[in-house]
């Protein structure tokens, strides 16, 4: 890699976890992620790729990892709560650098396009806001009271960006608390996160998790986006960052697209550069079970014709709800058309790479 081209690289970091039950899963995820680096990455391929393995990666990872040239380290969980997964994706951010940014990314991400423009955000922090509202407004004003510092400017959710509904079972409480969803105290997605190294993401999103976890009771209950989620932390992390004089830029939706920006109709699948699938991707694959060409097949196949149109008919009922049918009408058949374009470029590219590394 030239000089030139080296200060505009950046280290690419994914975690998959192999340590535990969802073991199957987690390979498949990788499967895919590496299968689409290796057909899409463009200029990116030439960039650190590594995977930060919680537990020793199976041998089809490792083979696939070997052609990509990612860089394999194998770390134990970090369970910053006891018993949870919650923390792990930092093991990512104890790789050897070799740029001076890092591209963090979940697992359950296909790349469909170049990733090399993420480098025009070089000196900042760039993620994209998360769905909507999971942590209420009283909770944030009690996190930001304990760490004495301001409360940040509202930021507007994803789907409010996008003009759609929550779920039915989602409309009720939230809404009326952030004034109809339109805007929320900063919350960021934690699947799609660039930073440089100079900021020192690692020890601060590490300390905000425990901290705003250690300010409500377990005992009186969990709450899921406060106890077992990294969110709520990370945005505390920007605002500490943005204090310390770090910018934050919003990542455009090509870097983080989510199953509700193909049913909103933007951006166009042929401009997505990451297509994060998120938390369910690849689940109906099954626990303790062997991956193989037939399997992942099912399983790309009732994520993106089940399990998302699924999605999709729960926020046509939102809009019912609404009394706005034909937006319903619109969302659901443009949201499943574009499902079947990024399904087949993810298929086409596991048909590519994978063929020799799975057994049928």
């Amino acid at each position: 890699m030239s000089a030139s081209s080296q200060q505009q690289a950046f280290d690419v970091i994914t975690v998959p976890d192999f340590s535990g039950s969802s073991r199957a899963i987690f390979e498949a995820r990788t499967l895919v992620f590496l299968a689409t680096w290796m057909e899409y990455a463009g200029i990116a391929r030439g960039y650190p790729l590594h995977l930060a393995c919680i537990g020793d990666p199976p041998e089809s990872v490792c083979k696939l990892a070997e052609r990509c040239q990612a860089r394999v380290t194998i770390h134990q969980p970090l369970e910053l709560q006891a018993g949870h997964h919650v923390g792990n994706k930092l093991r990512g951010l104890e790789i050897q650098q070799e740029t001076d940014h890092h591209l963090l990314l979940d697992v359950d991400i296909a790349i469909l396009s170049d990733l090399s423009s993420a480098g025009r955000f070089s000196g900042s922090l760039a993620a994209s806001p998360d769905d909507a509202p999971n942590v209420k407004s009283r909770q944030w004003e009690l996190i930001y009271s304990s760490i004495g510092i301001p409360t940040p400017a509202p930021i507007k959710p994803l789907v409010y960006e996008l003009g759609m509904p929550r779920f039915p079972r989602r409309m009720m409480g939230f809404e009326s608390e952030d004034q109809q969803s339109k805007q929320m105290h900063p919350y960021y997605n934690g699947g799609v996160v660039f930073a440089p190294w100079a900021a020192n993401l690692r020890h601060t999103w590490e300390a905000s998790i425990k901290s705003v976890a250690s300010l409500f009771d377990e005992s009186k209950g969990t709450l899921r986006w406060i106890h077992q989620s990294d969110q709520a932390g990370l945005a505390v992390t920007f605002a500490l960052l943005q204090k310390e004089g770090w910018k934050w830029q919003r990542l455009p939706n090509t870097f983080n697209t989510r199953w509700q920006h193909l049913y909103a109709g933007t951006p166009d699948p042929d401009s997505i550069a990451i297509m994060h699938c998120c938390w369910s991707f690849l689940n109906s694959i099954g626990r303790d079970t062997t991956v193989s060409r037939e399997s992942l097949k099912t399983a790309l196949h009732h994520f993106f014709f089940k399990k998302i149109p699924h999605r999709y008919q729960k926020v046509g009922v939102a809009e019912l709800i609404r009394l706005r049918p034909d937006l319903a009408y619109k969302g659901i058949r443009r949201g499943i058309n574009r499902a079947k374009t990024v399904h087949a470029k993810i298929l086409r590219a596991c048909e590519n790479h994978l063929d020799d590394i799975l057994g049928s």
